[in-house]
């Protein structure tokens, strides 16, 4: 599996406070800058199994797991898959997962960006970061 993070830094935003919205999420990571016309891009392709571990965390403790793995499924395109979260929220330390079909948060998102190279190896990842549930549970 590749995966990216990418979130774009508005004028207005402290880049620093990005990164600790990035971190809030993944936890320590490195991340590089892209100067753009009017942004700062935030990205990394260092996301590892443990980062990923910390976001799935996140997503049971805040019981959105049926939610992730909708959200992921019907952004999936091929072998590639992504999902968003709202950059504000991850800046105070909680989770909101974005419909990217309807929402448009103020700050704008993290985007989280997976390419697998089979289908299986997707069906893998997702059975283990959000698992199918039934009535809030998760059944095997």
């Amino acid at each position: 599996m590749k995966s990216t993070i990418r979130c774009l830094v508005h004028p207005t935003e402290d880049i620093q406070r990005v990164e600790v919205a990035i971190e809030n999420l993944l936890g320590p990571i490195t991340l590089s800058r892209t100067e753009l016309d009017e942004y700062t891009e935030l990205y990394s392709t260092e996301i590892n199994k443990t980062h990923f571990a910390i976001l799935r965390q996140s997503v049971y403790d805040k019981r959105i797991i049926n939610a992730v793995r909708v959200r992921l499924l019907k952004n999936l395109d091929e072998f590639t898959t992504f999902a968003f979260f709202d950059k504000q929220t991850a800046y105070a330390g909680k989770l909101r997962l974005i419909d990217n079909n309807h929402e448009d948060p103020p700050l704008g998102s993290i985007e989280i960006r997976l390419d697998f190279k089979s289908e299986s190896l997707f069906e893998e990842f997702l059975d283990w970061f959000s698992p199918r549930t039934k009535d809030g549970r998760i059944i095997s």
